[in-house]
């Protein structure tokens, strides 16, 4: 009995290392935080982690958040030689992408971004979409297939009392990237759209206007 227990568990220690080591081998990327609770004006570093057996040349990922309880900031990669990508970014979703032209290990943390606490509000951050890039035979830049989004949602209580506004210390390896919304192009430059019916307008009311006059004219004449 006591030989067939001393199996049981050998066999399970056997079992349950297998099953650690394939849950770790796993292709997975996922979201942390140092914190769950902030007061108003701090900071939140949010963390993009990846656990991949593949060497990857790049990343990108996106998340969701509420503009009325966030401010986003910037992101960095902490992984030397991964480069950001600075893309146009849209109120209430951070849009980051990362590159580098060697393959980099894909496990541990991938890139870290910070949104500043606005106010009181219960919040999420939630990671809307992610992908590792890999380089396939034709040189080009491709998915890597088979990654599992582990936790996507952070949730986030944010106290109204005024807190600390300390910028944290953020490892690098790269370019940081800017996550604050762009303005459109229409804002920045002329809206064509616009100038156009403005100048449709302006001409048919000139267009009424000498009609008007022809008109006046005619009946003085007649007269």
């Amino acid at each position: 009995m006591k030989k067939n227990t001393t199996l049981l568990l050998a066999f399970l220690f056997v079992l349950l290392s297998v099953s650690t080591v394939n849950a770790q081998a796993a292709e997975s990327i996922w979201l942390t935080t140092d914190a769950t609770s902030y007061k108003a004006e701090e900071i939140v570093v949010l963390r993009l982690n990846a656990a991949s057996s593949t060497p990857i040349q790049g990343f990108t990922f996106q998340i969701r958040y509420d503009p009325k309880c966030l401010k986003p900031l910037k992101a960095v990669s902490p992984i030397a030689g991964m480069n950001g990508l600075q893309l146009p970014q849209t109120e209430g979703l951070v849009d980051a992408s990362f590159a580098s032209t060697t393959p980099k290990s894909a496990l541990g943390v991938l890139a870290e971004a910070t949104f500043q606490t606005l106010g009181g509000c219960q919040t999420e951050l939630y990671l809307e979409s992610a992908a590792l890039a890999i380089r396939n035979e034709s040189g080009f830049a491709a998915p890597l297939e088979g990654i599992v989004l582990l936790e996507r949602n952070v949730s986030l209580n944010i106290d109204n009392a005024v807190g600390s506004a300390q910028t944290p210390v953020l490892a690098s390896g790269g370019d940081t990237l800017s996550l604050e919304p762009t303005e459109s192009t229409n804002s920045q430059g002329l809206d064509w759209a616009a100038v156009v019916a403005v100048s449709l307008l302006f001409f048919v009311v000139i267009a009424v206007f000498v009609v008007i006059i022809l008109v006046y004219r005619r009946s003085l004449n007649s007269a």
